[in-house]
Formats: C-alpha cells, structure tokens, sequence
C-alpha cells in the first residue's frame, strides 16, 4: 500500500506522462531530424547494416571533440539566427531532461551524477542508433552539447527547488 497522498501520487504521474511526451519528441528530433518514421522501414534498415555491418565503419562523422562547436561558436550572428542551431538546439534539447530527470526518481541521492550519466548515456545511444542505422552521422560534439544540456537542467531544476518555486518538488527532496 503507498504512503504517498493522491494528490502526490497523481502529480507523478502526471509528470511521467509528460516526460513520455518529452522523449517521443526528443527521439523524433534527434534521431529522426524530425522526419516520418515507420517501425517497418527501421527494421529493413537495420537488416542492411546487418548484410553489410563494415559500412558503419566507413562513415563520416564527426570524432574530434569540440570540432562543430568551433566551427558554430565561428557562425554565430545575431543577423543568421540559424547559424547556430545546432550548437543551441543540442544544448536546448536536452534541458527538459535535466529538470525531468531528478523530479522523477525516488532515490535523491546523487542526483548530479545520475542526470549526467543518463544525459550522457541516452545521447551517446542517440548517436550509435543514428550511425548503425545509416539515419544520420555521429557527432562527439552533439554528444558534449547534449551531456551539457542535461546538467544545465539539472542546473536549473536545483535552482527552482532552492527558490521555493517547486514547493511540492522541494518536500520530495
């Protein structure tokens, strides 16, 4: 029998079904550039690479840690809002996550290193489905960029339970 009083209980849950929400637009962001996708033709994708596995091999990619910052920290202009899409989107992406992250698990106990290994954890598969897929390119860079976003949630997330502002968040804790 749970402890927790409904109102509590229904806040979780309510949490949870909007954390699914988050992730299916997350993956259809990420992985999927936004695009249709169907069960069927990911599938038939993965057993081409299953036929032909050294392909994943002679991709290209970006393996060189900080190289796409660089170059979009180069591009940024106030003129081209686009320039710096990715190096802001990737980041934005994952704040969510970060603020997510800690409000839903039960064990508060390490909270920063949980956020940054599951921020981390969750891109890097983001980047190995997009590259054994063929469906994009692995980026170390969208790697860092994400990780970071995550911890800048998490960022957040302590900084609105310090406030005050999540009163219901901050007696969980």
């Amino acid at each position: 029998m749970s402890t927790k009083p409904k109102s509590e209980s229904t806040m979780t849950l309510l949490l949870a079904a909007v954390f699914i929400v988050y992730m299916y637009f997350l993956i259809r962001i990420i992985v999927f550039k936004g695009a249709p996708f169907s069960l069927q033709s990911l599938w038939e994708q993965a057993g081409r690479m299953l036929e032909h596995p050294d392909r994943i091999f002679k991709r290209q990619g970006n393996y060189v840690p900080f190289k796409e910052i660089s170059r979009g920290i180069d591009h940024l202009s106030l003129s081209d809002p686009f320039s710096s899409l990715n190096l802001v989107g990737n980041l934005l992406a994952f704040i969510p996550f970060g603020v997510f992250v800690p409000m839903l698990l039960s064990q508060k106990v390490r909270l920063f290193q949980k956020v940054f290994m599951l921020s981390f954890a969750l891109s890097l598969s983001f980047e190995v489905t997009q590259l054994v897929l063929y469906i994009g390119t692995f980026d170390v860079d969208d790697l860092i960029l994400n990780t970071c976003g995550g911890v800048v949630g998490y960022a957040i997330y302590r900084m609105l339970v310090s406030s005050g502002l999540f009163t219901t968040i901050s007696k969980r804790c």
